[in-house]
């Protein structure tokens, strides 16, 4: 019974030590743009992430986010830059980490203000035990739709057979996504699981980060894209998947 006892303080001592966040501080350093114009931040962030790819950033304003690309200047630095003009002077800049087989927020900064949304940079994890119960099995794709109503009504739109989706080889699946919502009428995850799910081999290793440069992407069918008309539900089941590679 004490061998029991003392297995289960452990496990629960590594589970706790898991879900602590790696992601000590962000800050902006430096705003390189004016509104009006496309993102382009000097940030200040310390990780002791090995892989760059477990953190992320993104554009959040009225119109919409956007994902935004990070580029390493020194150990403690990062140049983020985007293609979508900001024009919200309420946008913010937001921090996701990879943790626990999900993607969850730490940061929310505000963009043009001196001070942060969220004064604590980072939301730590207590260092206590934390019961099993709280660790959330990932939802499949009829999970997440089943427990959501669609938030708007479908939106029909006329596909062509054959139709295919420009892409040039380097281009992010999330940067296609944000073009294809706009034509297809669902929001920016809805769009990029609806392309993930029309072209299978387009992606390394079954995982939606593995789009191939060399790919040839097809429009996904009218059922596909009712399959992820809700946003929520489109966002939930990204963020379950997008694991890095």
């Amino acid at each position: 019974m004490k061998k029991i006892i003392i297995l289960a303080f452990v496990t629960l001592a590594l589970f706790s030590t898991t879900v602590i966040a790696e992601v000590s501080h962000v800050s902006i350093n430096q705003r390189l743009f004016e509104l009006g114009g496309y993102p382009k931040l000097k940030v200040n962030i310390v990780s002791s992430h090995k892989n760059p790819n477990k953190v992320q950033f993104f554009l959040r304003q009225s119109v919409g986010e956007e994902r935004l690309v990070a580029k390493p200047l020194n150990q403690f630095s990062v140049l983020i830059t985007g293609v979508e003009d900001v024009v919200d002077s309420e946008a913010v800049l937001v921090v996701k980490e990879h943790r626990i087989n999900r993607w969850r927020e730490v940061s929310v900064l505000s963009i043009f203000d001196a001070g942060s949304v969220n004064n604590q940079v980072v939301e730590e994890v207590s260092s206590k035990p934390v019961p099993v119960k709280t660790q959330q099995p990932v939802k499949n794709s009829k999970e997440i739709v089943s427990t959501r109503t669609a938030s708007t009504a479908t939106v029909k739109v006329n596909i062509k057979d054959n139709c295919s989706i420009g892409f040039n080889g380097s281009e992010t699946l999330w940067r296609i996504g944000l073009r294809q919502s706009n034509v297809w009428g669902v929001s920016t995850y809805g769009a990029m699981l609806a392309i993930f799910d029309a072209n299978p081999r387009a992606f390394r290793k079954s995982s939606i980060n593995g789009l191939r440069a060399d790919a040839k992407l097809q429009c996904p069918s009218q059922a596909i894209l009712d399959r992820y008309s809700d946003a929520i539900a489109a966002e939930e089941l990204y963020d379950s998947m997008d694991q890095p590679l």
